[in-house]
């Protein structure tokens, strides 16, 4: 079994001590804490345990390899689902995105997360930092080959966040919702959006929304309408 390795460890991710400090106010992207212990699950039923992650800057999900390099998978043609412990991420697009999948009631919606490095300003003089616009740049190394059980999967080295110097930075994170019909995802951001994936259901969607306060910026929230969505058409 062959396996390419990069030596590249997240202690690299930055081109400069200086850039690190930057990076380490803003925080690194990573959807969890720590990495954590999971299982890759391919389509014909076998499965593969691993230490994953997920990186909303560069919404790839991250592994760490025997030899304690952080890898993405980046081509996955016969991968299901990943498992990262009672949490479900679903490949949605073929260069290597992943949506966590979340159930509600007799249906599911899914949660793509994404985040940005936004420049908070430069150095003006006397301590004090003007505005500018964002500034973001990620890159990756191309790597080689993984294999396993249930197939060979292409990976990248991890990329890293170029910072600018003399900036101040912060992370801002998007959460966008789904609903997948059939081999499609669609997206909704509001109640009159979501009405419209259920033919007939809008005015009974909207008035849920409203009588309940629904907040389409938090997933709590989400789960409540979908749910009540999926009891309309069951």
């Amino acid at each position: 079994m062959k396996t390419i390795r990069l030596s590249i460890c997240l202690c690299a991710l930055l081109c400069a001590n200086s850039l690190f400090a930057q990076l380490e106010e803003i925080g690194n992207g990573l959807l969890f804490p720590e990495f954590e212990n999971g299982f890759v699950v391919f389509n014909n039923g076998t499965r593969t345990a691993a230490k994953l992650n997920y990186s909303m800057l560069q919404q790839r999900m991250w592994f760490v390899d025997k030899e304690n390099t952080v890898m993405e998978f980046a081509r996955m043609p016969s991968l299901l689902v990943v498992l990262i412990g009672e949490r479900r991420f679903v490949p949605a697009t073929s260069d290597g995105i992943f949506y966590e999948e979340i159930k509600a009631g007799s249906g599911s919606f899914y949660i793509q997360y994404k985040a940005n490095v936004i420049s908070q300003g430069k150095a003006a003089g006397y301590g004090g930092y003007s505005q500018t616009s964002a500034v973001t740049s990620v890159g990756s190394i191309t790597g080689g080959s993984f294999e396993s059980a249930g197939g060979t999967f292409g990976m990248q080295g991890i990329g890293r966040v170029e910072l600018v110097a003399n900036e101040i930075f912060k992370l801002k994170t998007d959460n966008i919702y789904y609903l997948k019909s059939g081999n499609k995802f669609k997206r909704f951001y509001s109640a009159k959006t979501l009405g419209k994936l259920f033919k007939g259901q809008g005015a009974r969607i909207e008035a849920f929304a409203k009588e309940n306060s629904i907040n389409f910026s938090k997933a709590e929230d989400i789960a409540k309408i979908v749910e009540f969505s999926y009891s309309l058409v069951n």
